[in-house]
């Protein structure tokens, strides 16, 4: 059973070392993906994240994906977020029998999307961790900041990671008893509705008659901006030719 696992990342880089432990305890990962922002600190996280990662399992297949902007700040940014993420789940689940998603790291806009998608791509478990005392956790990060930025920097993170494990461990792997991990729970979209609803987004306007959608969920649809409707049609506005473009044109 092949379990891949996606995961956001923010400046707390043990969130997703702490996720792929709690996994590891019950079923094997083979693959784990890390959405990263290009803005240094959490790309620096990333870094360590994926060293960490490969250091303790190496039979887990790292890659970290990085959305070519410094921070979540507009809608424009966040359907380039949202369009990077939807593209890894879509590669990640050709890989994966099972497939679920951390939500712990990174911005609140992140994790409102990752939850869409992880409905709209029938992922099979969402989770986010919490460590009680963040105080603790923060002032740990910081002790070692300078150890994340050289190894961030060298030529060769696994080889730094493994020369400063004592120094790593004890921050990236810290006792379970230290950490909670909350399955989320999802609502998964039915098969049927999500193609009727993208062969609708996708083309842009059709006859009311031609489209297999229940008229209330139209109505929904109409109301959360993303269709707009006449007497006899129906046309996607460019709020919901965003969406699908960003999102479901990958599913």
């Amino acid at each position: 059973m092949r379990v891949g696992v996606v995961a956001t990342m923010g400046t707390s880089p043990p969130v997703v070392t702490e996720f792929v432990d709690y996994v590891e305890r019950t079923e094997k990962v083979s693959n784990l993906m890390i959405l990263s922002t290009s803005e240094k600190l959490v790309r620096e996280s990333a870094v360590l994240a994926s060293a960490a990662i490969t250091d303790r399992f190496p039979h887990i297949r790292v890659k970290t994906i990085e959305v070519p902007v410094t921070d979540i700040t507009s809608e424009e940014e966040n359907y380039l977020f949202m369009e990077t993420a939807a593209k890894a789940l879509s590669e990640l689940r050709r890989n994966s029998d099972k497939l679920y998603v951390c939500l712990a790291g990174g911005r609140k806009e992140m994790v409102a999307s990752m939850t869409l998608l992880a409905q709209l791509n029938d992922v099979d478990a969402v989770y986010h961790v919490i460590s009680p005392e963040i105080k603790v956790v923060s002032a740990a990060l910081e002790r070692i900041r300078k150890e994340i930025e050289e190894l961030a920097n060298s030529q060769n993170p696994q080889e730094y990671y493994k020369q400063k494990r004592e120094e790593f461990d004890p921050v990236m792997y810290p006792p379970p008893t230290d950490y909670n991990v909350i399955h989320v729970p999802v609502i998964p979209y039915p098969p049927e509705t999500l193609s009727s609803l993208k062969s609708l987004l996708a083309k842009g306007s059709s006859p009311r008659r031609g489209v297999k959608l229940h008229a209330g969920f139209l109505y929904r649809l109409r109301n959360r901006g993303l269709i707009s409707m006449t007497s006899d049609k129906i046309i996607v506005t460019d709020h919901g030719r965003k969406l699908y473009d960003a999102l479901l044109k990958y599913l």
